[in-house]
């Protein structure tokens, strides 16, 4: 939210606030506690909450940072709930990819939860990545690595350099 404080005559309606002074390391935008409905063919895609966005500009390129504790929740086409990602703070890019980083937990609606350092979503490819230690939790098994991908919905992911455990049930 930029704000602009001044004296202004009676063409004031007239001319764009002159934001030039900012320059490249200032942010255009600026707002706290702020909370964001994302829609994707006029259905929810996502709500997005933060302690803290700047919005910045350099060179027609739009980088927004979320950070004081960042809450994405994604919906799927029905508009159902299909995961939650927390992190201490993240950054959208023009493209819509985004990163978030410091103590992220994505849970999906099946409750696979997955635990991490960092992770990046790719727009284009609808995937999830990540180059860090990771572990991932279902109902039955425990994974941890170094480096995962994933799908969206957490259904059909790998992970790299990978141990863990899992129950096994034996069949009578």
């Amino acid at each position: 939210m930029a704000c602009c404080i001044g004296c202004a005559g009676p063409q004031s309606g007239k001319h764009p606030a002159d934001t030039s002074f900012l320059g490249e390391e200032q942010p255009a935008q600026e707002s706290w506690t702020t909370n964001m409905r994302i829609f994707k063919e006029d259905k929810i895609h996502a709500v997005v909450a933060a302690g803290h966005f700047a919005e910045y500009r350099k060179n027609n390129i739009i980088t927004r940072h979320l950070d004081k504790g960042l809450t994405v929740t994604f919906f799927d086409s029905n508009g159902n709930l299909s995961s939650t990602l927390t992190a201490e703070r993240g950054t959208v890019y023009n493209n819509n990819d985004m990163e978030a980083f410091d103590n992220v937990v994505i849970t999906s609606g099946d409750s696979t939860i997955i635990k991490t350092d960092y992770i990046k979503r790719f727009e284009k490819e609808k995937k999830l990545r990540s180059d860090k230690y990771v572990t991932i939790k279902t109902r039955n098994e425990t994974i941890r690595g170094y480096g995962f991908e994933s799908d969206e919905s957490l259904k059909n992911y790998t992970v790299f350099n990978a141990s863990g455990e899992a129950d096994i049930q034996q069949q009578k």
